[in-house]
């Protein structure tokens, strides 16, 4: 009687593997016998469907049937999209992450596919889609402009240049308010050349931030502490100097 029982619970997960698996296997043969029969501009019909029902992973199943049946085929390459957009559709990191990585790919991958400006702008939203701050790490605005100005240098023409420099602007008023931010901490605690470097950073590189007038006026500002900080200086070592030779003389 013992013996049975252990020969039981020892068979056991292996009869519980074994019917998962014949689930899983099954959904799949599930899935393949719907679609045997249809073609794939149907295929993606019913995705793009499911897609704007907000099926996300169902829509997702259908576009990546299509891509892996059809990988040379543009309508292939418009499911891989697809692919990706239902990741991306979702704004937490995981979800941003995976879509990033498919339209990076994609880009690589098919450097000559017509919607590869789309690809390029989509790197660039799975970076700024969360709230960037000019206070925090800065890598992720450097990435995101990187994506959007390649699109602009390579796709002057393309549909999605408005919304590309649009978020270029916007990135770019992030990364003066870093430069605002800094500068005016250096300013408080007296470190004058460090915020003069930072004003005059933005004033170059940043002609357009929305501060400019004020960082023009701090700029002016800072050049006359400096000179006025650095004229008492070598004043001050003047008289020190006279005093010493005074004290020579005597």
């Amino acid at each position: 009687m013992r013996s049975a029982q252990r020969i039981a619970i020892i068979l056991l997960p292996v009869a519980i593997l074994a019917v998962g698996c014949k689930s899983g296997s099954s959904k799949e043969d599930q899935l393949l016998d719907q679609l045997a029969n249809l073609d794939k501009e149907t295929i993606f019909e019913r995705a793009e469907a499911l897609y704007s029902e907000k099926e996300y992973q169902k829509a997702r199943e259908l576009y990546a049937f299509v891509y892996d049946s059809f990988p040379n085929d543009p309508m292939g390459h418009k499911a891989a999209l697809r692919v990706a957009d239902t990741y991306s559709v979702k704004k937490d990191v995981m979800n941003l992450t995976e879509a990033r990585l498919r339209y990076r790919d994609f880009a690589n991958r098919y450097p000559n596919d017509p919607d590869r400006d789309y690809a390029l702008l989509m790197v660039g939203h799975t970076y700024s889609a969360r709230k960037l701050r000019p206070d925090r790490d800065l890598s992720e605005i450097h990435e995101a402009l990187a994506a959007y100005e390649q699109l602009i240098n390579l796709y002057p023409n393309s549909e999605y240049m408005p919304e590309a420099e649009s978020r270029v602007s916007d990135l770019n008023e992030l990364l003066a308010e870093h430069d605002w931010i800094v500068g005016q901490f250096y300013q408080r605690t007296k470190r004058y050349e460090g915020a003069l470097w930072r004003f005059e950073n933005i004033r170059e590189n940043f002609p357009n931030f929305s501060k400019i007038d004020t960082v023009n006026a701090k700029i002016s500002d800072l050049e006359t502490l400096i000179e006025e900080r650095d004229a008492a200086w070598k004043k001050r070592l003047e008289d020190l100097r006279k005093k010493t030779e005074q004290k020579t003389e005597d």
